[in-house]
């Protein structure tokens, strides 16, 4: 089973300046795209799966929110544009989950749109 079969909520593309803490070190990746539970950080400085952190982002009218996340699996092949990890978050705040909530909305009539000719 992929990875995109496991998943059960919709995830769409999306870059976010992403910051967390790590042995003591403060990194500073990019997410890839983002769902109402998690997200997809690349970064080369990967954390170990299981592993809990903290992550702090803006998003929509959101600014420097703090979400307590996991990490649920890491792709740590530098031979694939794809290297990073996959984030769960833990707790988040209804507020972050709201407004991804509306991000995702709104991509899905942008989408819709498209298909129906109506762009």
């Amino acid at each position: 089973m992929t990875t995109a079969e496991r998943r059960i909520n919709r995830r769409i593309p999306a870059k976010y300046e992403i910051s967390y803490i790590h042995d003591g070190d403060y990194l500073i990746s990019f997410s890839k795209d983002i769902s109402i539970d998690g997200m997809f950080v690349h970064t080369d400085k990967v954390l170990p799966v299981g592993h809990s952190t903290e992550l702090t982002f803006s998003i929509g009218e959101l600014e420097q929110i703090k979400v307590k996340a996991q990490v649920v699996w890491v792709n740590d092949s530098r031979n694939t544009a794809d290297y990073g990890m996959g984030i769960k978050f833990v707790e988040p705040p209804s507020a972050l989950k709201e407004t991804i909530l509306k991000i995702l909305n709104r991509v899905a009539v942008i989408e819709d749109m498209k298909i129906s000719g109506n762009s």
